[in-house]
């Protein structure tokens, strides 16, 4: 490049940052950043509050900004830029109010779960859908406070337009903004997690609901035919009861039983110190989302590598005429998900619950124990944010003030607290599931579908972004729990002895559902006794992978 070409281009560069830095001073920018703004913060409620509203104001910013370079080519033709705002905010309009409809009545946005029961219903059902929850009065009064807002916004963009200097605050924030979109593509692209970046805003959570929701579908059709016929047979003399247990959220350093110092887990170690309860102290989870749990616990495949083409374990049980029940609080028939589709529920189950319930002891009660030998998988919310709805008042036992003050704010304890009341309250509805069974040929395994941060590392409390953790055991590893009836150790002595020998043994998730199909003797060429935990074959010298692509193993936290 020529001494005169290059500074050809720096004049361009520099023309160019110029015009960018002058469109984020002006009125339509600044309008499309405060709609992006009113649009986008329905969603940032359910996040921290400052790097919620943080991350949320950054990525309006971009949105807005590329929202208005659309704009300028369309303005060289005044009307259809006249034309393109309009648009814009009719669409905008719709997306707000759907989603503080959704957020008023179901106490979340618009997302993939209601966009798949919307792709499903049945015009009667819209129609009595409507019926139930609008009336016209309401509609009036929802069209005239977004009319009020937009020319709210269109004042402010025009006052905010005066202040001086306030396109490079704009320019600074927008550019935080597509850093974001830059670090979810990179994390993506490195460990096949975005994070939740694309649910900030409201066009691009519709856009990736609509490409998730389309993808399940296809998958489930799969799983339709591997399904319906599966080789299976018994191989035990008795047909023991085999009860899965997931759980939610729960962290091993928060239980007792596992040397939380605290007594969250009172019924578990009683019933660990009887003989019948054994503790397994070197599990993980396979992700640290639950959907990707789930697929990966339910099917035998490995790693989700062929999962649409792979049984799934309770398929497999009731292919060996077994009755299989399942109890879920949180995935219900009728949604685009492999565990509430109603063809696959009923190619998996015999029975299945058609509700859920506000706290997990409510499941637990209508959990019917069948004189047939039955399969019961029951899916728990467990501890799962926010902590104070997983559990009743009265028990709220542990309180902010029996935690350390220097190493923790005021709120900190507080959540703190809270999550051990709702670890302590899983121990209850655990143990009472167990007790339903005490006196039947039974055995149960017990494991959360990932863990939990809460404030060990960094003023954070939750999950889903583990891979970037300084240290992802605190959302990685698991409880997992397996209890055994007196007849079932009686019948099964080699069992109990195996399992008492494996107490300490790697496992991941990933391989529990092998495991499960050995603990009621179930006989198919799908299983893989290298990957039963409880078999002498076992491979305990494999990678765990977690996250898509972290060796667990080997893995060092950053601090």
């Amino acid at each position: 490049m020529t001494q005169q070409s290059s500074k050809v281009f720096s004049m361009h560069k520099r023309d160019l940052l110029h015009s960018l830095l002058n469109l984020c001073g002006e009125k339509p920018f600044i309008y499309l950043f405060l709609l992006n703004l009113v649009s986008n913060c329905t969603y940032s409620y359910t996040y921290h509050p400052f790097v919620g509203v943080l991350l949320m104001v950054c990525l309006s910013g971009s949105m807005a900004l590329l929202e208005t370079l659309v704009f300028s080519f369309f303005s060289k033709v005044r009307s259809l830029g006249v034309m393109y705002l309009v648009a814009v905010g009719i669409i905008y309009t719709i997306i707000i109010l759907t989603d503080y409809f959704c957020l008023f009545n179901f106490q979340s946005t618009f997302d993939q779960d209601k966009l798949d029961i919307l792709r499903e219903t049945t015009p009667k059902e819209t129609r009595e859908f409507l019926h139930t929850y609008l009336s016209f009065g309401l509609v009036l009064g929802g069209l005239a406070c977004v009319l009020l807002m937009h020319i709210m916004l269109l004042r402010l963009s025009l006052f905010i337009s005066k202040i001086k200097r306030v396109r490079f605050f704009f320019a600074l924030v927008s550019t935080i903004g597509f850093m974001g979109w830059g670090f979810m593509i990179i994390s993506y692209i490195k460990f096949h997690n975005g994070f939740s970046i694309p649910q900030y805003t409201s066009i691009t959570r519709i856009a990736y609901s609509y490409h998730m929701s389309k993808k399940r579908l296809d998958e489930i059709k799969q799983l339709y035919t591997v399904c319906k016929q599966i080789p299976a047979s018994q191989d035990f003399n008795d047909k023991p009861n085999v009860i899965v247990l997931i759980g939610e959220s729960s962290s091993v350093y928060h239980s007792g039983l596992f040397g939380y110092k605290y007594n969250t887990t009172p019924n578990l170690k009683c019933m660990e110190a009887e003989g019948n309860l054994l503790a397994f102290d070197n599990a993980v989870s396979v992700d640290d989302h639950t959907h990707g749990v789930m697929e990966s616990v339910f099917s035998l495949d490995s790693l989700r590598t062929n999962f649409n083409n792979t049984p799934l374990f309770p398929a497999v049980y009731k292919n060996a005429k077994y009755q299989t029940h399942c109890y879920d609080n949180q995935y219900f028939v009728g949604g685009v998900n492999f565990l509430s589709d109603p063809v696959l529920s009923r190619l998996m189950f015999t029975t299945r619950n058609q509700k859920g319930y506000t706290y997990d002891e409510e499941l637990i009660r209508t959990v019917k124990v069948s004189n047939a030998p039955s399969l019961y998988v029951i899916h728990l919310m467990g501890q799962h944010y926010t902590y104070t709805q997983r559990y009743p008042q009265k028990w709220d036992k542990f309180q902010a003030s029996e935690y350390d003050k220097i190493r923790w704010s005021e709120n900190q304890r507080k959540l703190i607290a809270q999550y051990d009341n709702a670890t302590l309250y899983n121990d209850f509805v655990v143990t009472s599931l167990i007790n339903k069974f005490k006196n039947t040929n039974s055995v149960l395994i017990y494991f959360s579908d990932h863990g939990e941060e809460v404030f060990e590392l960094r003023d954070y409390n939750g999950h889903g972004n583990a891979a970037y953790s300084p240290d992802l055991r605190y959302q990685i590893r698991v409880p997992l729990i397996m209890w055994m009836s007196d007849t079932y150790m009686k019948n099964h002595k080699d069992v109990y002895d195996k399992a008492v020998a494996n107490k300490h043994t790697p496992i991941i998730t990933d391989d529990v559902s092998h495991t499960i199909l050995s603990l009621g003797g179930i006989k198919t060429p799908w299983y893989n006794p290298h990957r039963d935990f409880l078999n002498s074959k076992y491979n305990r010298g494999k990678r765990r992978i977690v996250l898509n692509s972290i060796d667990y193993d080997s893995y060092s936290p950053t601090k």
